[in-house]
């Protein structure tokens, strides 16, 4: 399995779909309400918390104690944030990360702005928890797990299910 470093994204293109890759660096957590958020900021021209352009989304909301080792980080149904794609294109994301697969418009709108998507394993909280090495929270703390947190992850193992070719693998 290949270890990939987080910002090498030219690396991360070249893994075919279908295969399993450990990240290691930084990832954005996203979910519904601080997406809802972001587009509204968007909507009205305001200025987003911070860059989201180049950067891993994680569809996904850390449980305390994950900066302490004994929390959970599973992954959201990335389906559910569908909606948000045209958004997080327009921001230049490089990857989405979320669980389950995607529809045929979502993978296509992902295909066509280069933008890969990873599948984490449902069910795997505590695992994905475990390979948190720090976490900061980037925006909305009010909103708990929903806010907007950066996670430094190691040894996270994720599929390529949309490589940079446009092969899809779910």
């Amino acid at each position: 399995m290949n270890t990939i470093a987080c910002a090498d994204i030219t690396a991360l293109r070249s893994v075919p779909a279908g295969t399993l890759v450990a990240l290691e660096g930084e990832v954005v957590t996203l979910r519904d309400r601080s997406l809802a958020r972001l587009a509204e900021l968007k909507k009205k021209g305001d200025p987003l918390p911070f860059e989201l352009a180049g950067r891993i989304i994680f569809f996904a909301g850390p449980t305390p104690g994950v900066a302490d080792g004994h929390g959970s980080v599973g992954p959201t149904t990335s389906r559910r944030m569908t909606a948000y794609l045209p958004l997080l294109a327009d921001l230049g994301v490089a990857a989405v990360m979320g669980k389950g697969p995607l529809d045929k418009a979502a993978l296509d709108l992902l295909a066509a702005h280069r933008i890969l998507y990873l599948q984490a394993a449902g069910g795997a909280g505590a695992f994905y928890g475990k390979r948190i090495t720090s976490i900061k929270t980037a925006a909305y703390a009010e909103l708990g797990p929903e806010g907007i947190f950066e996670l430094t992850v190691r040894d996270f193992i994720v599929m390529m299910s949309l490589d940079g070719k446009g092969v899809v693998f779910l």
